[in-house]
Parts: C-alpha cells; structure tokens; sequence
C-alpha cells in the first residue's frame, strides 16, 4: 500500500491514501504531484451551477460581443462541423465499427484468469458509476492506464479502473 506521495511519484501512480487526516480534518485520498488532499480540492472547486450562472450573465451584459465571436466561430468552423454531421449520417456502418473496435480492444486486454471476485468487482464499479449517473452527477469510469495508449497499454481488470468525473476524465485524454 502506497503511503507517500514520493512513493506514488514513483510509481507513477495519480493519487495515493495515508489514512491521515488533512489539515482540515479530511481523511480522503491525495493528490501525488501536489499533496493536496482530494476532499479540500473539491470543496475548493465552484459548483457547475454557479458557472452556468456565471456564464449566463455575461452572455446577458455582452449580448452584442457573444453573438459576433459565435458568427465568426461558426463561420471558421462551419465545413468542419457539417462534415462531421453529415460523416455520421452517411457512415453509421464506421462509427458501429468504431465502437466495436474498442469493445474488441476491452475484450482482448481483459485476462482469462480473472475469477469471480475480480468480475464482481469491475461489475461493482460500473454499477457505482450508474448510480452516481443517474442521480445527475456526470461520472465515468476511467482506466488508469489506458487500453490504447502511446506508450503502453493497460488492462481491463479491477484495480485499473477508478471512477472520476467527467471533466476529469476529458481532461486526462489517452494517457495515464
């Protein structure tokens, strides 16, 4: 069980668990590049509501500046966009494929000896991610070391698998 922060460093593991409490009284998972505890971060973090709120009321106060970098959005972006739409519409049968494929990829870095327990456990966090879906929390389950990535490539197993928000996880991309 990793304890430090160096030895996550080490390992090059995202986060680790001291069991200590935080100078605010947390006992949560850390950060390994910062330290920082994970709790403390969240509270720290604006509400998604308060930023569309935010976001509604400078739309509202620059209507005219909003509009004008929408048009020219639009326009620099326009043919990007509509191929893309018209792409799927006209190629439904590749993004099938697509998909697939990276369900074939799941299968094919999942190992054959993983026994009940290890299933139960990869069904357990699945069905943690739903639960925290359907109460409108936008959560993903994430590979920690990713089935496709650059460099290497990880496995489809219980204890490569972490449950982090959506932002998160765009944020974090194809690597570890």
């Amino acid at each position: 069980m990793v304890k430090t922060g160096k030895e996550a460093r080490a390992l090059h593991l995202p986060r680790y668990f001291t069991g200590v409490e935080c100078k605010r009284g947390h006992i949560s998972e850390r950060y390994s590049d910062s330290g920082h505890c994970i709790q403390c971060d969240n509270e720290r973090k604006r509400p998604e509501d308060s930023r569309k709120k935010t976001l509604k009321k400078y739309y509202e106060t620059n209507k005219q500046k909003c509009m004008k970098a929408c048009k020219i959005w639009k326009n620099a972006n326009s043919k990007n966009y509509e191929y893309v739409k018209s792409s799927r519409l006209k190629n439904p049968s590749y993004y099938l494929f697509a998909n697939a494929k990276r369900h074939a990829s799941k299968m094919k870095r999942t190992p054959n000896w993983l026994n009940k327990g290890h299933w139960f456990e990869i069904e357990c966090i699945y069905k943690y991610c739903s639960s925290l879906r359907k109460i409108g929390l936008n959560y993903q389950v994430d590979h920690i070391v990713p089935l496709q990535g650059n460099f290497v490539s990880g496995m489809h197993v219980p204890w490569n698998l972490q449950v982090i928000t959506g932002a998160e996880n765009s944020a974090k991309g194809n690597r570890i």
